[in-house]
């Protein structure tokens, strides 16, 4: 069984390493492109680019992983399967489970390295990208603070939905969610507040109330104000300089904020997915593997451009149930974990079905 598992093996590894490779070409000209205007109007320097692009690699990583696994698992398997190796090696007794067992391996291991990157590596990476990308958009006069993130400033986090300058040196903040991190042996404060204007470092918080938090971790009680005076040292520059987006946060830093928020009965839906999505999406290498290796077999008969064909109607398929999981679950339709997991859980049975019949 070792030459076998060792000659499947060989056969996936090519198409494996070469499906990363040309997808890792194509993000890192999505990531040029996605900064392209920046880079020549402000004339950006080649070795930020290539910074910028060294920091977006483990974050790349965790995208084309999953699809060297589908495109890998597909291409062996109908290389196989068209030469009749595969129904030779049955023939000996072998049932398909077993020669397909090192492209589920493969898969498996893939999905370890993925997490792994996204929970250890990417999140520190893509702080550094989005630094490098601020760095650069800093080269403007006044810096945007992006909507949707999470930043930090003297022991407040602050979370804001829309960010608006209508006037120059004019910040105003909508929809916007402060958490006081507490003192020792103090209670946390959560601020939620209509808008948030700031002149001179002090925020002007309008139409808000103020949640008081007990040990339990729930509200102990709530005072709303029709204006509220926050005073900051810090200057806007480093406060925007110290956003995060969830991509730039690890499983456990985002739980911590879904906590924080949610404790005290705020809307955190979408922290929610995206925490599922977090660990769901890893699993795509093995969910990959599983899929598509039958699939294959099933259509190898086809021609040598059916394995390619399949793994991009799984690709389009997949990533397109990703989508929908995601907005129903934002929108509450669906719980946030059926969100994150009903993609593995389809094409994951799919699989199962698929190899059975095929048995």
């Amino acid at each position: 069984m070792k030459k076998l598992d060792k000659y499947v093996l060989k056969e996936m590894i090519a198409p494996f390493l070469v499906s990363i490779l040309a997808f890792v070409v194509l993000l890192i000209g999505r990531v040029i492109f996605d900064n392209i205007t920046f880079i020549i109007e402000k004339r950006v320097p080649f070795m930020l680019v290539m910074r910028l692009i060294v920091f977006q690699l483990p974050w790349i990583a965790g995208m084309v992983i999953p699809l060297g696994s589908l495109f890998g698992s597909s291409l062996a398997v109908n290389r196989l399967a068209r030469d009749s190796e595969i129904t030779s090696i049955r023939m000996a007794g072998t049932p398909l489970r077993r020669i397909f067992l090192p492209i589920f391996i493969v898969g498996f291991f893939a999905s370890v390295v993925t997490l792994w990157l996204g929970e250890s590596v990417t999140p520190w990476a893509n702080r550094k990208a989005q630094a490098t990308v601020r760095y650069i958009w800093g080269l403007q006069r006044v810096p945007p603070i992006q909507t949707n993130v999470f930043f930090e400033s003297e022991g407040y986090y602050f979370y804001v939905q829309r960010a608006d300058r209508t006037v120059p040196g004019k910040l105003t903040l909508r929809n916007v969610m402060i958490y006081e991190t507490p003192a020792t042996g103090a209670y946390p404060m959560l601020i939620t507040a209509a808008e948030a204007v700031n002149k001179d470092n002090v925020w002007s918080l309008r139409n808000g109330v103020l949640h008081k938090m007990g040990p339990d971790g729930f509200t102990e009680y709530e005072v709303h104000f029709p204006e509220m005076q926050l005073n900051l040292k810090r200057a806007v520059q480093d406060m925007w300089e110290s956003q995060q987006t969830t991509e730039e946060m690890g499983l456990r830093d985002l739980r911590k904020r879904i906590d924080a928020f949610g404790g005290a009965g705020m809307q955190v839906s979408k922290l929610k997915v995206d925490w599922h999505f977090k660990l769901s999406l890893p699993l795509s290498c093995f969910i990959f593997a599983l899929c598509a290796a039958p699939l294959s077999l099933r259509f190898a008969k086809i021609g040598s451009y059916s394995g390619i064909l399949l793994g991009i109607v799984i690709m389009f398929l997949y990533w397109n149930n990703i989508l929908l999981g995601k907005a129903l679950g934002v929108g509450g339709v669906i719980p946030p974990a059926l969100a994150g997991w009903s993609q593995n859980i389809i094409f994951g049975l799919a699989g199962v079905y698929l190899l059975w019949r095929e048995e």
